[in-house]
């Protein structure tokens, strides 16, 4: 864009930076003069539906976040084809440029900054975000009269840019498969504890002046991410309490369940271990799933019964989802209900290929699509992890326990199976469950689940009812 341009009410001034994603230019806002750092994406992500429907989506999560230490999203979305993000211009540098100059900094100053950040990224967990992409570069610094203050950027672009395709496709993104958790090279469920092993990498680089899998190739770098543990940082610099060893062994271990639960444990950890002390872990209390369909067969329980209900009950209250609702929500709905029955108004959006409507309810991970022509609910979704059918199966579920759960009766659907790999199962006449992944990898999770009217003249032909239900399912945001 030239100098002078104006997109979506923000003027042009000059060009901040550029790269694979677009280009980032220096604006103002001509209702309020205000200064932005307006992100204009690349042509072809604005041509590619599926990345621009959830850009459009999850930039206005992003934009809902309200901390001192998140850089504000003061608009987002598409004018004549071009998607843009405006953010609050930050007059500062990045932590990638601070490590150039200094190429390390001591731990205090490390995590005093990083500390900043956690308490971010956390605030966003609690919303509903992850970040997926924690890096110096995502890392701004200012200085202000009480010392350095960091910002972090770039949560609306976060899910796009980390997936893994960014790993492998065309435009490669240099530079994050450097903080990338294994369960995101593998195309696994996604956690704040994702954010908590990138966090743990910068620290890292912070402290010891490298990356911790710095290798000649990106290649032996996605590999060491998921097979190698991290190197002693007491090795690297000696200086450093030998209790450093212990918190980027738990922060960058290969399983989210062996990690920290927060970004600000991590960061007490590693607080305590400047001091020399080691601080003991907090354990996530863990729901138990029980795996085991023949234990409700033995019962003498008819198949129609397991898929009616999900299975065996091992939850306390009744399954999320079944065979007639998801979260209570029924088909054939009018919006206004499900408005109600969330006790929220959804956020409105556009499904294309066709253009239905639909309801997002970004708190409760759910959706409602409607029919175009009687606006009743036709297809409900749900990416909510807490939302399990009665044999505690759902979303972030593995489709190994699914299989393990339901046998035979957890079946592979034709319609979304390329070239021998499946990505999405029927349960029963009803529900469809996603494993999303980049082919040829579906994922090892449920991604996602839906809820659709198998019955349904035609349902199960090429472009019927359950054919689009498992396209919907797949192109909805992914577990978390």
């Amino acid at each position: 864009m030239s100098t002078g341009a104006v997109l979506a009410g923000f003027r042009v001034e000059s060009l901040i930076g550029e790269g694979a994603m677009g280009a980032v230019y220096l604006a103002e806002d001509t209702k309020g003069g205000r200064r932005v750092a307006l992100k204009v994406l690349a042509a072809e992500l604005a041509r590619d539906d599926r990345f621009r429907q959830r850009f459009l989506r999850e930039s206005q999560v992003a934009a809902g976040l309200d901390h001192p230490h998140i850089v504000p999203t003061v608009a987002s979305g598409e004018e004549d084809g071009v998607l843009y993000l405006a953010m609050v211009y930050v007059d500062g540098c990045d932590l990638r440029e601070l490590l150039r100059r200094h190429r390390r900094l001591e731990p205090e100053r490390a995590l005093d900054l990083l500390g900043q950040v956690a308490d971010a990224l956390d605030a966003a967990h609690a919303a509903g975000l992850v970040h997926r992409d924690v890096k110096p570069g995502n890392v701004l610094v200012t200085e202000t009269a009480d010392g350095e203050f960091a910002y972090v950027c770039d949560f609306g672009l976060a899910r796009h840019v980390s997936s893994v395709s960014s790993l492998t496709g065309e435009r490669g993104f240099v530079g994050t498969i450097d903080y990338v958790p294994p369960e995101q090279i593998e195309g696994g469920a996604i956690d704040g504890r994702a954010d908590v092993y990138a966090l743990g990498c910068v620290l890292f680089e912070c402290l010891a002046g490298q990356r911790p899998f710095e290798r000649e190739s990106e290649l032996s770098v996605v590999f060491a991410h998921l097979n190698e543990p991290p190197p002693r940082i007491s090795e690297l610099r000696p200086e450093l309490p030998e209790a450093f060893d212990v918190v980027f062994a738990t922060a960058l271990a290969k399983s989210p369940d062996d990690r920290y639960s927060s970004c600000r444990e991590l960061i007490e950890a590693a607080r305590a271990a400047s001091r020399g002390k080691v601080l003991a872990r907090r354990k996530r209390r863990r729901p138990l799933v029980l795996a085991g369909i023949a234990v409700v067969a033995a019962a003498g329980a008819t198949v129609g019964g397991v898929l009616a209900t999900g299975g065996a009950s091992t939850t306390a209250g009744p399954p999320e989802i079944t065979q007639t609702a998801i979260d209570g929500a029924r088909l054939g709905l009018p919006a206004a209900s499900y408005d109600r029955l969330f006790g929220e108004r959804g956020r409105k959006d556009v499904f294309n290929m066709p253009q239905f409507n639909v309801d997002i309810f970004g708190d409760r991970g759910l959706s409602a699509y409607f029919d175009q022509g009687t606006d009743r609910g036709i297809i409900v979704t749900t990416w909510n992890k807490n939302f399990r059918t009665a044999a505690g199966i759902g979303p972030c579920s593995t489709i190994a326990d699914a299989r393990a759960s339901y046998g035979s009766a957890f079946r592979p659907s034709s319609h979304s199976t390329i070239k021998g790999k499946v990505y999405a199962y029927l349960l029963g006449r009803n529900l469809v469950f996603a494993a999303n992944g980049k082919p040829p990898h579906p994922s090892k999770y449920v991604t996602a689940v839906a809820l659709y009217d198998g019955s349904a003249p035609g349902a199960d032909k090429p472009g019927g009812t359950v054919a689009y239900a498992g396209f919907v399912a797949l192109s909805e945001t992914n577990c978390r």
